[in-house]
């Protein structure tokens, strides 16, 4: 029994107890019942000798008599031997019964023999002894009756066993229900998705599962307040203590980011500045004027956070921006004239005296820009918009031409996707020593006679923007598997695809036979919406023998605290977070939080878009686990 598991021995200890119960009880009752058996054809014997001799001498012995007695009794068929033997020993009158009863089989007589004692009674002729009668009862009609106990006995016990059984059943796999959720608890926490679960009606499993869950819930409780600590730290340095927008050097390091790892990568910076702030917080108060900026931000953060890349932030005082990646000019001049009409209807809203609210300016991004020359032609814009009038809006015509804004993305991505006309751009994750951890692949479309490149982020942008996310994730998947450069790659996924129909099946089907380890890297942005399938996708993924990992820019630092119930394997700094870091304490100590928890939950930290060896060096020395950017080779 050293192999057998829990539930194995309980099966069968239940099935011995059953088998021993009931053999016993079948046992017993056999017994009893021959013994019964034995005694009343014992009694039987000794009534029939007695009866026999005492109407033999009642007849004065005489042989005849005697003999027509006998024989009638005989035939009746209960007796199996009846013998009269004279005084001198000589035997007078004897029957014997050879006739078989099958009923009950042979073993069954030689299991259970009958052995009744035969009757003798003494035969008188007046004064003189006259002889001796013996009688020897038919054992068949006892077997057989024997027998038929036998089977009603054991059907009766058979199906009580059966009853028995059954419950015992029940109960057992109530049991390995309470031990499956006890493994699968246990196994998640050894794969770091640290999960609580209700404790089991099982006294000793409830406290295993007590045990566990207090565990769960000191870690839980560790990285919630690691959390609050780092994005404390985040706060101060990076968000405005007004609004909770992003501040003016988080969008510097965004925009940098996001120009220096992309080599085509258009859109448009709005720079939006409040008119008299100053004179409102005279006339309205400080409260008032709170206010004004407070319901701006917000506006402002939700018009950002549908789009993957957007930043919303408060530069200074009246000053606010937005960061559109792949917007194109059209997009940029409508979302500037409706955040104009947005701006006319504050007054209405009672959060102004004045109808002049504010002044938009619209510049484009185009290659090769920087932050401070994008804020430099939207200033120019703001001030023309300033000198045009109220609530208005100014494009800088020195930004570049369209990001083709005439083009049908749609069938351009469906049709890209269907003629397998998209490449993976390799690059490596290494350790602190260099050597390759994994190969990440970035989705892009190679330029053709009609058509230039296009690169990750503007096709993932178009995608998410269209809904066809799910089919840009599968189709990068697919050319991972079919071109892996080494026996472990990752590959970026968005969160929206998990709404997909049939999305996981899919993967699932790709992965199928593959002995390449994928690491599916899914943005911060849009997690919580699809987070149960986010976990459903994970364990799957993770029960396949894949990973699972999530990239951060530092917006959202909670979220890494509640990371450990999908077991990440791996969490990736974005290059906002890593670039010039070498230079910046702050970013430093936000890192080294980000790292604390990461170990807490069993997880690697990988520092994406190392742009310096100052910068990796940094990073290691603050327990960075992997580096990928344009410095590591």
């Amino acid at each position: 029994m050293k192999n057998l598991s829990l539930i194995q021995r309980l099966w069968l200890l239940l099935v011995l107890l059953v088998v021993l119960s009931l053999s016993g009880a079948l046992l017993a009752d056999l017994y009893n019942a021959r013994r019964y058996l034995e005694q009343q054809l014992s009694g039987q014997n000794a009534n029939t000798a007695n009866s026999l001799a005492l109407m033999i001498t009642q007849h004065q012995a005489d042989k005849a008599m005697a003999e027509t007695l006998i024989n009638a009794t005989f035939d009746q068929g209960y007796f199996h031997h009846i013998r009269w033997r004279g005084a001198d020993g000589k035997v007078l009158v004897d029957r014997v019964n050879q006739a078989a009863f099958p009923a009950a089989p042979e073993w069954f007589r030689a299991l259970l023999p009958l052995s009744p004692q035969p009757g003798n009674a003494l035969v008188t002729a007046g004064w003189l002894q006259a002889g001796e009668i013996r009688v020897e009862a038919a054992l068949g009609y006892a077997y057989e009756s024997l027998w038929q106990s036998a089977l009603q006995t054991m059907m009766w016990l058979l199906g009580a066993g059966l009853l028995a059984g059954l419950l015992g059943s029940i109960d057992i796999f109530k049991l390995r229900r309470d031990l499956q959720r006890v493994v699968s608890q246990a196994s998640a926490i050894s794969e770091r998705r640290f999960q609580s679960m209700t404790e089991p009606k099982v006294p000793e499993l409830a406290r295993v599962v007590l045990a566990m869950n207090h565990m769960v819930e000191r870690l839980q409780s560790y990285l919630g307040e690691q959390s609050d600590e780092v994005e404390q730290l985040r706060r101060e340095r990076h968000t405005d203590p007004v609004t909770g927008l992003p501040n003016r050097e988080a969008l510097e390091q965004a925009v940098s980011s996001t120009l220096a790892e992309e080599e085509d990568v258009r859109g448009c910076l709005l720079l939006l500045r409040l008119a008299g702030l100053a004179e409102l917080n005279q006339r309205l108060g400080g409260e008032g004027a709170d206010a004004l900026l407070i319901r701006l931000a917000a506006d402002l953060e939700d018009l950002a956070s549908r789009r993957k890349g957007w930043m919303a932030a408060r530069l200074r005082g009246a000053d606010f921006a937005v960061f559109c990646p792949e917007l194109d000019m059209d997009g940029g001049r409508q979302l500037a004239a409706t955040l104009c009409e947005q701006l006319a209807l504050y007054r209405q809203m009672g959060l102004s005296d004045r109808d002049g609210i504010g002044h938009i300016g619209v510049c484009g991004v185009v290659p090769r820009d920087t932050p401070g020359g994008l804020l430099a032609r939207a200033s120019q814009a703001l001030a023309q918009a300033e000198a045009a009038g109220d609530n208005e809006w100014r494009l800088d015509d020195g930004a570049g031409p369209d990001i083709g804004s005439e083009r049908d993305w749609r069938q351009l991505i469906e049709r890209s996707c269907l003629e397998r006309s998209l490449r993976l751009r390799w690059f490596p994750v290494l350790d602190a020593q260099r050597a390759t951890l994994w190969q990440e692949g970035m989705l892009y479309r190679p330029a053709t006679a009609d058509e230039p490149a296009i690169n990750a982020l503007r096709l993932v942008s178009h995608s998410l923007r269209l809904g066809l996310s799910h089919l840009a994730d599968l189709e990068a998947l697919r050319l991972a598997l079919a071109d892996a450069p080494g026996a472990a790659l990752a590959v970026n996924m968005s969160p929206a695809s998990l709404a997909a129909r049939g999305f996981q099946w899919q993967v699932m089907a790709m992965l199928g036979g593959s002995r390449t380890t994928v690491s599916f890297e899914f943005d911060e942005a849009g997690l919580d919406e699809h987070w149960d399938a986010f976990l459903a996708f994970g364990e799957a993924v993770k029960g396949a023998g894949h990973r699972l990992a999530v990239e951060i820019r530092g917006h959202r630092l909670e979220l890494v605290a509640r990371l450990n119930q999908a077991g990440i394997d791996y969490l990736v700094l974005d290059g906002a977070l890593t670039r010039g870091i070498h230079q910046d304490e702050g970013r430093q100590v936000l890192v080294k939080g980000v790292q604390r928890m990461t170990s807490l939950m069993g997880a690697k930290l990988v520092a994406k878009g190392v742009a310096s060896e100052e910068d990796a060096r940094q990073l290691l020395e603050l327990r960075v686990d992997g580096l990928t950017g344009p410095a590591i080779r």
